[in-house]
């Protein structure tokens, strides 16, 4: 095998181990958009934590982010409960959006102290010092 057909098939074997190995990561997204997708799909109408964790697993994933985001902003509509409005702030948080971020946490913080005013509230505050920069 002379060096022009040994590049020629080394380059062809390794565009396909990289074509090969995107195909496999977009299945794994595919999987998780299919499965969140399913679930919002079979969903009660007020069911707004199903909305809400199937947007976290897309978050998390970093998969079908436009319409992940629509199912929080529909989660909050029905029901603005701690797990969901902080959500909504680690949103704008990871895109950069530190004003909302902090609207968010506020509120989350708002919202666990209405249910319980001696709860801990300390993880929220964390979040908030570390976007001001106080105490870091």
């Amino acid at each position: 095998m002379n060096y022009r057909t040994l590049k020629s098939t080394l380059t062809a074997t390794m565009a396909f181990v990289i074509l090969s190995s995107s195909v496999t990561f977009a299945r794994l997204d595919d999987r998780t958009t299919y499965k969140t997708r399913d679930a919002v799909e079979n969903a009660s109408p007020d069911d707004w934590y199903t909305l809400a964790i199937s947007a976290e697993k897309c978050f998390k994933k970093k998969v079908n982010l436009k319409e992940a985001s629509e199912w929080l902003d529909q989660s909050l509509e029905i029901a603005e409960t701690p797990f969901n409005l902080e959500l909504k702030g680690d949103y704008y948080n990871n895109n950069r959006l530190p004003d909302k971020a902090l609207e968010y946490y506020v509120r989350t913080m708002n919202k666990i102290k209405e249910n319980d005013g001696d709860a801990d509230v300390t993880h929220i505050q964390k979040k908030i010092a570390k976007i001001t920069n106080i105490g870091g």
